[in-house]
C-alpha cells in the first residue's frame, strides 16, 4: 500500500509541474518586464509583485475577511481598495465569502473582474483530525459552493485550511500537521476541479510551520503558502521558509500583520472602526521584505484600508523618527496585550 501511495505522488508531482510549467510560460514574460496594461485594476502609485509560479501580479497590499457583517459595511471597502489599485481578496469562512460576493455584485465600480480571488473550504480543513470525515466529492462541493458564493464560473485560487488553532490548540506543539493521505486528496481534488474550469491555482494556509515545510518540500501543485507574517517578524537563520518558498517559486501572502490589533494597545473585538497612524509605518516596515507576495492586514472601514496603503506608496522612503516611535511603541504594545488566545503568534516571530 505505501509503494501505491509513493507511486501515486510521484505521478501527481510529475504532471502537476508540466501543467505548471506551461501555465507559468503563458503569464510571466522571459525577460522580467511587466506590462502594466496587463495588471488586473493597475494603479500607477501601488507596487504589484508576483505571486509565485502563478505569475499573476498581485498589489502588495490585499484585502481579506473578519472585517463586516452586511453588504452595505463592505461595498464601501471594496470600492475604495479598487480605486487604491488592489487587486487580491482572500476569504477564509464560508459566510465571509458570501459577503463579499454579494457586496461584489452590489457594487458598481469592484465587481468579481476587479480581483484575483483566494478562498478556502471552511469548515473543513485538511488536518488529520479531521481528514476521516473529508471526502473528493464533499470537497469539491465546497469549491462549488464558493462559485456560488462569488455568483462566477471560475475562481482564482482554492486554499484549503491545514494546521490551524483551536480549543487546546494554543501552542505551535499542540497544532495538528496534515498528513500525506490528505494532502494527495487535495491535489487530486485540485486537479480536476482545474481541469472542469473551476479554479486556476492551488494553495495553503496554517497555522503551524510543519505544514509548510512538507507542502514545499514534497508538493509542487501548491503555488502559493498563506501564514501569520507580523511587523516584527524576523527570517529564522538556516531554516527559513521565506527562502525556501523562493527556491520554489511559490507565493507568500502575510496574514495577521498587526497582532490580531494588540500592536495598537486593543483586543481584537475592540478594532472596529478605529484608525491609528501607526499603521502605515508598520506596513513600510513589513514591505521591505521582497519575499512577501503581498500582506492582508486586517480592515473593517476604508480610512483604515487608506492607511495601510498609504505605507506601501512611502516603503521606499527612508525611515523617519516617526516610523522608529511607531515601530517601538508597537512592539511594546504586541507583547504587552497579547491575547491568551493568540500567544502561539510568539512562534511567528522567525519564519
Amino acid at each position: 500500500m505505501q509503494n501505491h501511495q509513493n507511486t501515486r505522488r510521484d505521478f501527481l508531482k510529475v504532471t502537476s509541474v508540466a501543467a505548471a510549467g506551461v501555465a507559468l510560460s503563458s503569464v510571466a514574460p522571459a525577460d522580467g518586464a511587466v506590462d502594466a496594461a496587463k495588471i488586473l485594476n493597475h494603479n500607477p502609485k501601488m507596487t504589484y509583485r508576483t505571486l509565485g509560479k502563478t505569475g499573476f501580479m498581485i498589489s502588495e497590499i490585499s484585502l481579506g475577511g473578519h472585517g463586516g457583517r452586511v453588504v452595505k459595511d463592505r461595498v464601501p471597502v471594496l470600492e475604495k481598495a479598487v480605486e487604491l489599485g488592489l487587486n487580491y481578496v482572500d476569504n477564509n469562512i464560508n459566510t465571509e465569502c458570501d459577503l463579499y460576493g454579494a457586496a461584489m455584485a452590489e457594487s458598481a465600480a469592484a465587481k468579481r473582474d476587479k480581483w484575483f480571488i483566494g478562498f478556502a473550504s471552511w469548515p473543513q480543513k485538511v488536518t488529520t483530525e479531521y481528514e476521516q470525515n473529508l471526502t473528493a466529492d464533499g470537497m469539491m462541493k465546497t469549491i462549488d459552493d464558493r462559485l456560488k458564493s462569488y455568483r462566477t464560473d471560475m475562481l482564482d485560487m482554492w486554499r484549503p485550511v491545514g494546521a490551524t488553532w483551536g480549543k487546546g490548540q494554543k501552542k505551535i506543539s499542540s497544532m495538528l500537521m496534515v498528513s500525506h493521505k490528505t494532502l494527495d486528496l487535495t491535489v487530486e481534488v485540485f486537479e480536476k476541479a482545474k481541469k472542469q474550469g473551476k479554479v486556476r491555482f492551488l494553495g495553503i494556509s496554517a497555522h503551524n510551520p510543519k505544514v509548510f515545510q512538507r507542502v514545499l518540500n514534497e508538493y509542487p501543485q501548491f503555488s502559493v503558502i498563506i501564514f501569520p507574517y507580523l511587523f516584527l517578524t524576523e527570517e529564522f537563520g538556516g531554516d527559513s521558509l521565506l527562502k525556501l518558498a523562493k527556491e520554489k517559486n511559490v507565493g507568500v501572502i502575510g496574514l495577521k500583520p498587526f497582532g490580531a490589533g494588540t500592536t495598537f494597545g486593543l483586543k481584537p473585538q475592540q478594532i472596529k472602526g478605529r484608525v491609528d497612524e501607526r499603521a502605515k509605518s508598520l506596513v513600510k516596515e513589513m514591505l521591505q521584505e521582497k519575499r512577501l507576495s503581498a500582506i492582508i492586514p486586517g480592515v473593517n472601514i476604508p480610512e483604515q484600508l487608506e492607511m495601510n496603503v498609504q505605507g506601501a506608496y512611502d516603503k521606499d522612503k527612508p525611515k523617519t523618527p516617526q516610523d522608529e516611535q511607531a515601530i517601538r511603541e508597537c512592539t511594546r504594545n504586541y507583547y504587552a496585550n497579547l491575547t491568551p488566545g493568540y500567544q502561539w503568534l510568539h512562534k511567528w516571530e522567525h519564519v
